[in-house]
């Protein structure tokens, strides 16, 4: 698979070789030579729907979408709307627009993946926890007070 990325900013000649010889293009350009495009980007006011029907307009035929970023980079009504007429092939997602509620016609398109919300489930990820919940249990027992509260 050769490897065709879009950022805020080009890696480095050696970040790209490292990377698969990745090549830079515009966001234009990604959306429509991509067979296989995969979201990998933060979730803010200027991302959020940046994947949409406009964007799926410019894409090719039968393309493959993964999200594994953030739900609302993606309009999950235009990505179904994209499934239904065969502009999407089909996507992989780990993540969804309103958690931990699914679109239904998302969930009822067999040409859909759905993970439970994967992200953290490293031993890295696991093992960070730990030590936030001993550390919550020492700070509740000897300050009285939690330092991650959650409502």
């Amino acid at each position: 698979m050769k490897i065709q990325y879009h950022n805020r900013n080009q890696l480095s000649p050696d970040q790209e070789k490292r990377a698969g010889n990745a090549k830079y293009m515009t966001f234009e350009e990604l959306l429509g030579t991509s067979d296989v495009l995969s979201l990998n980007l933060p979730l803010n006011p200027a991302t959020k729907h940046i994947i949409s029907s406009a964007e799926f307009s410019k894409m090719k035929d039968g393309v493959v979408i993964v999200n594994t970023a953030r739900g609302a980079v993606l309009d999950e009504d235009a990505l179904a709307d994209a499934l239904e007429s065969g502009k999407v092939a089909s996507a992989g997602l780990d993540v969804y627009e309103d958690e931990p509620t699914i679109n239904p016609r998302l969930m009822e398109n067999e040409r859909v993946l759905l993970l439970p919300h994967m992200g953290t489930h490293t031993r890295e990820t696991h093992k960070a926890m730990e030590v936030m919940v001993i550390n919550n249990i020492r700070a509740a027992i000897t300050k009285g007070e939690l330092l991650n509260p959650v409502n």
